[in-house]
């Protein structure tokens, strides 16, 4: 309660000082967990028997007692505003509140406002100083209550800035730091920004919410597969990655993702089995799934083995730098020196230096070298094509760098100078380039998820073989074949301190390309029946051209038949009952030319034509053995051009065949590589930073669930339209919470 009183303290012996008591009107109570408002009643109270002005005296009047003060008695502050404010009377008679801040010469801010019960201002000011306010329950207190009318626009900011941290992978502690607050407040001050513990329990309703609807969506399929991975933290907390992809009734590509859930040590083939199984059936999805799509680690390919029948197929990216090391190792020594080159330019002072020179010589468009990542598909050719285009840059500075009178520049033109590619060499690394460009475009066609992508595998890399095979048949055989690993240490330091003698760049190129295609063809030996059916399902390949062996391609026939003639009863007998058959029940049985150092693109349009020459539009007629009913339609169909959508073929005939279509969205389904369960860590691995090494893995994977399943869930709608957020606090009981993470 705030008091005022008036004293008037008399000059005359014997009289007695007069007290007037004042009694405000009460401030409104600040509700618990809610904005407050100061009242503005002591703005609007009337002051008429509280006027401030001293007693009649004479002007000359010297008696410094003979006065009228205002003195306010303590009271309970209502806003923490007034932890940098007082109140006090200037010379007009005025209460003013009156910044009490500490500036940096010593000084008193002194700003002061008109002081009539609101802290709007107040606040506003001490914004400018840096000073944001308290955090109540994770809550920052706006200097007024909401409204009904803008509880609408709270919550619609409070989902808003859910969904932003979601997309932009920020870390829920953003919303406390002081300038996003501040930030936050000037553009919107009745806006109040939510907390994280708010945040935390918003993120596992909605994961909750979005989880009932993803298993109504995984009910629509026909038939699922998945990919999975395993990956560790920086905190070495393992995780298992699982996603599920199918082909809806609208031959749409559905990409979700299922799991990214803690994994505990030993990644075990027996423990990534159950962690699967376990996967599968709270996504109530195990007599759906026909695949499963995963690198050639023998953890994981022992796990999918006791799987059976789902069908385990390997990540057709991952096998091809398989084949691609194999070539590798000819050339290991000149990948490590050209490694220990671009490595040279991996500092800001070495970066800065060569932008410098391709300005100074011409270059449209300055550019950095790439780091050679063992771990990184086609980051090798990727290095080494950033490299050529940067050749002359890189020369140039050398020069530079070693007639420079600058001691420090010296020294680094020497260590430039030692570590420099021979001239013959660069031309070997052009040509290397070459070779491994296809197999760039390749990775790159294997590792869509809008498209589909296993019908392709096998027609590309019978190119690719093709392309590589010597034209005398004189190849080694290929040692080590039974290697199923990358070798991400091919490159040996000590390697690059070796003279190798790189001058017979053809023969070098011939052992590269044998290497290689002797890979190619140990990996690729025993063609897989799910990518050559597939292949027979996509009206561009269905001739299957790429395979010779005529007694395969009966075989693959022969399936489509069984399974053709399968599904086919099953729907008869399901005409009167509205759902379809599930499908995953059906049984399966040169030289170097010199470059324009001036336009990148003149040079990637360089590079791709030696890729067009390798991936050549073949045309063909369409054959087949006489099968009945829609198999024989379908391959008296014209073979359908290339740069056909298969899935946009299939929807627009699905009504000449509905029971062939069915089978067609099984297989054209499945994916070739496993890179959307590897896409999942890259996610995660921008919510664990070193910063947040510790993120509770329940909520990084609720996360990670949201951010990538928002477009498949309709981002508008991915939280729940009953999401509260009444209450500040938005839990009171931290153990809901936990479960809630933990589900």
């Amino acid at each position: 309660m705030i008091k005022i009183y008036i004293i008037t303290l008399s000059e005359n012996e014997g009289s007695s000082d007069e007290i007037v008591e004042i009694t405000p009107t009460p401030l409104a109570k600040k509700k618990r967990g809610r904005p407050a408002k100061l009242s503005k009643a002591l703005g609007k109270q009337k002051m008429t028997n509280t006027t401030l002005e001293s007693t009649d005296r004479a002007p000359n009047d010297s008696n410094p007692f003979k006065q009228t003060a205002a003195i306010i008695k303590p009271q309970t502050k209502v806003s923490w505003v007034w932890d940098y404010f007082i109140r006090k009377q200037n010379d007009k008679g005025e209460i003013r509140a009156y910044c009490q801040f500490l500036l940096d010469d010593g000084e008193k801010c002194s700003k002061n406002y008109k002081y009539d019960g609101s802290t709007g201002n107040l606040s506003y000011h001490l914004v400018k100083h840096g000073i944001i306010p308290p955090l109540e329950s994770g809550i920052i207190s706006p200097m007024h209550t909401q409204s009904a009318s803008n509880k609408n626009g709270q919550k619609e900011k409070e989902l808003s800035t859910l969904r932003w941290i979601l997309l932009t992978t920020q870390p829920l502690s953003t919303i406390t730091q002081k300038a996003y607050i501040e930030h936050m407040y000037i553009i919107d001050p009745q806006f109040t920004v939510p907390g994280e513990k708010k945040l935390r329990m918003m993120i596992a309703r909605s994961y909750g919410y979005n989880k009932e609807k993803l298993k109504l969506l995984l009910k629509t399929a026909q038939s699922i597969s998945l990919t999975t991975d395993l990956w560790s933290s920086r905190s070495k907390h393992g995780y298992l990655g699982l996603t599920a992809t199918w082909i809806n009734k609208n031959f749409e590509i559905m990409d979700v993702l299922l799991e990214i859930s803690y994994f505990p040590t030993p990644h075990t083939a027996k423990a990534i089995t159950e962690g699967i199984k376990n996967a599968m059936q709270k996504w109530e999805i195990e007599n759906l799934v026909v695949s499963i799509t995963t690198d050639n680690g023998a953890n994981v390919v022992a796990a999918i083995r006791d799987l059976t029948p789902i069908k385990r197929l390997s990540c057709a990216a991952h096998t091809l730098q398989l084949a691609i090391s194999k070539g590798l190792k000819v050339v290991e020594n000149l990948v490590s020196r050209t490694k220990q080159l671009i490595n040279f330019f991996s500092t800001q002072k070495q970066i800065e230096r060569l932008i410098k020179v391709q300005k100074e010589i011409g270059y449209e468009e300055p550019l950095h070298l790439i780091q050679d990542i063992s771990t990184r598909w086609n980051s090798s050719y990727l290095a080494w094509d950033r490299l050529i285009f940067l050749q002359y840059a890189v020369l140039q500075l050398s020069v530079n760098l070693s007639c420079s009178l600058i001691s420090e520049e010296k020294t680094d033109g020497i260590r430039l100078k030692k570590i420099m590619i021979k001239d013959n060499e660069w031309e070997l690394l052009d040509e290397l380039c070459n070779i491994l460009a296809p197999f760039e475009k390749a990775t790159r066609d294997f590792s869509g998820n809008t498209y589909v992508t296993l019908s392709q595998m096998f027609p590309i890399i019978t190119d690719l073989t093709n392309s590589l095979k010597p034209s005398d048949n004189s190849y080694e055989v290929l040692e080590d074949s039974d290697d199923n690993t990358i070798n991400s240490d091919i490159v040996e330091e000590e390697s690059s301190q070796i003279e190798v003698d790189y001058s017979n760049i053809s023969e070098v190129l011939k052992n590269v390309k044998n290497k290689i295609y002797l890979g190619l063809k140990h990996y690729w030996a025993m063609p897989d029946e799910f990518g050559i059916m597939a292949a027979l399902l996509d009206p561009r390949y269905k001739d299957l051209n790429f395979i010779t062996d005529e007694e395969t391609k009966v075989k693959i026939h022969s399936s489509l038949q069984i399974q053709y003639d399968q599904l086919k009863r099953e729907m008869q007998q399901q005409t009167s009952t509205p759902p379809s058959p599930t499908i995953s029940t059906i049984s399966t049985t040169s030289t170097s030319s010199t470059p324009s150092m001036r336009s990148l693109h003149e040079h990637q349009e360089r590079r791709q034509q030696k890729v067009k020459k390798v991936f050549q539009t073949k045309e063909s007629s369409t054959s087949s053995s006489a099968i009945a009913d829609e198999i024989t339609t379908y391959f008296l169909l014209p073979v359908a051009r290339e740069n056909k959508n298969p899935l946009d073929w299939w929807k627009s005939k699905q009504e000449i065949f509905p029971v062939l279509s069915i089978i067609a969205r099984k297989y054209l389904g499945i994916p070739a590589t496993s890179v959307a369960s590897e896409r999942l860590f890259s996610d995660a691995g921008n919510h664990i930073t070193a910063k947040r090494s510790l993120l509770d893995p329940a909520l990084l994977g609720k996360m990670v669930f949201l951010k990538r399943n928002m477009k498949t869930m309709d981002h508008i709608n991915i939280f729940p339209p009953d999401l509260d957020v009444e209450n500040n606090d938005y839990v009171e009981d931290e153990h809901e919470l936990e479960e809630l993470l933990d589900e």
